[in-house]
């Protein structure tokens, strides 16, 4: 009987190795799946997959959140524009080059007269479709555009508010993500008439600008740059930059 029972024993811790085995095999592939699981529900929720081909999650969660400023609590509905080609080879009427509608572009307008958010990638774009550049000539119809006068309590909260004087800025620094959609609104606070002009010292840069009355504010609609770091903004009135009217954004 010793022999049987000696053969079962061995059956029954046979079959016990093979369970932990086993056991530790599915902890571990149970494991990897959690980390590849944690890698999916990282990105943001609510935030478009094509937002996130061309910014972080929290450079897209940032644009989100201003893109729900605007529609979700300020009750303003996407903006549709049409973007258009000419097909080549096609004649319309009169003997013209046809054009047929490609597609449809959803956007938001952060504040009236700046360049609209395309809702769907988190670009700054302009009238036709395209991305806006930040490196052209300001005012230019490529360049992030102006807001008209705005009321500061207006502004949804996600807004960058910055002061200037002709000697300092308040507050003299802020940071964004790379890429993200930036609402940059800047008030004219001087006591006496002077007039400002809020610029970046880099030319990439070089087309956001805004141009300030005393008393007023006004923001503008820009992607901050793809290259993390330290950008020097100043008022380019007079010496009012070398009187201490100078910040920085940082890019992270």
């Amino acid at each position: 009987m010793k022999k049987p029972l000696k053969i079962a024993g061995i059956a029954v811790l046979a079959v016990v190795v093979v369970g932990l085995i086993v056991w530790a095999y599915m902890s571990q592939t149970g494991s990897n799946s959690g980390i590849m699981g944690n890698n999916k529900t990282n990105a943001p929720a609510g935030v478009p997959e094509t937002m996130l081909e061309d910014q972080t999650p929290e450079a897209a969660q940032a644009t989100q959140d201003l893109i729900n400023d605007v529609v979700v609590d300020g009750g303003q509905e996407a903006q549709t524009i049409q973007t258009s080609e000419t097909v080549p080879g096609a004649e319309g009427e009169n003997g013209e080059m046809a054009s047929t509608t490609i597609k449809e572009i959803k956007m938001v307008v952060v504040t009236p007269g700046t360049s609209g958010i395309n809702v769907e990638t988190g670009k700054v774009i302009t009238p036709t479709g395209d991305a806006v550049a930040n490196d052209v000539q300001a005012g230019s119809q490529e360049a992030p555009q102006s807001s008209f006068p705005v009321d500061v309590a207006e502004l949804p909260k996600s807004t960058i508010k910055l002061a200037v004087t002709s000697n300092s800025f308040t507050p003299a620094e802020f940071t964004v993500n790379r890429g993200q959609a930036v609402n940059l609104a800047v008030t004219n606070a001087n006591e006496s008439t002077f007039s400002e002009v809020f610029r970046f010292d880099d030319s990439s840069l070089q087309g956001v600008v805004l141009g300030l009355a005393k008393g007023e504010t006004r923001s503008i609609t820009f992607n901050a740059p793809d290259k993390a770091g330290e950008y020097t903004f100043y008022s380019d009135m007079f010496d009012h930059r070398a009187q201490g009217a100078v910040g920085k954004m940082i890019v992270k």
